[in-house]
């Protein structure tokens, strides 16, 4: 006997295999290019992102002639409650085209904290800091559709293996 739990399941399961399959092929077989923001957060430190072309480097907006913002902070030499913060765009030869360097209250009072973070318009992410997060990504071009495909064959694989599944519950 089929408990309530397995009956909702299954009624779930032939819901999404029904309006599911069509809702998720369509969208991704028919989506059309978007310029949405890439955006790269550093421990909760650092946020740059790139919104129809236009870099915004955390609290500093590039001119339209950057290529790449760099973040970078690190704890004050007088006090470690406090951290240093330098924001710059650079163009592509890595000549400055903006430049702010700020003092603001360290989210790790107490502790010496330095990080490094940059991204470009190529989608060329780096990060990393001294508590051992590091990230990295290489990108030909808009993060996003990088993403994107990455989602579109996330989708792909589920609806494969909802097709593939058959029944689990036999008759």
């Amino acid at each position: 006997m089929l408990s309530k739990r397995h009956v909702m399941m299954v009624a779930l399961c032939a819901v999404c295999a029904i309006f599911g399959t069509t809702a998720v092929e369509g969208a991704a077989l028919n989506r059309s290019p978007r310029q949405l923001s890439s955006l790269l957060t550093l421990s909760g430190e650092s946020n740059a992102r790139i919104e129809n072309g236009t870099i915004i480097c955390d609290t500093l907006k590039c001119p339209a002639e950057s290529f790449k913002c760099v973040i970078v902070k690190n704890s004050t030499k007088d006090d470690v409650n406090k951290v240093q913060v330098t924001r710059e765009c650079l163009d592509p030869a890595g000549k400055a085209t903006a430049k702010t360097v700020t003092t603001e209250a360290s989210n790790f009072p107490g502790q010496q904290f330095e990080s490094y973070a940059e991204i470009d318009k190529n989608g060329n992410i780096a990060s990393f800091d001294n508590r051992g997060n590091t990230y990295n990504h290489s990108g030909t071009g808009d993060i996003h559709s990088y993403l994107y495909e990455q989602i579109e064959d996330l989708h792909k694989a589920i609806l494969d293996q909802l097709s593939n599944a058959g029944n689990p519950f036999g008759a």
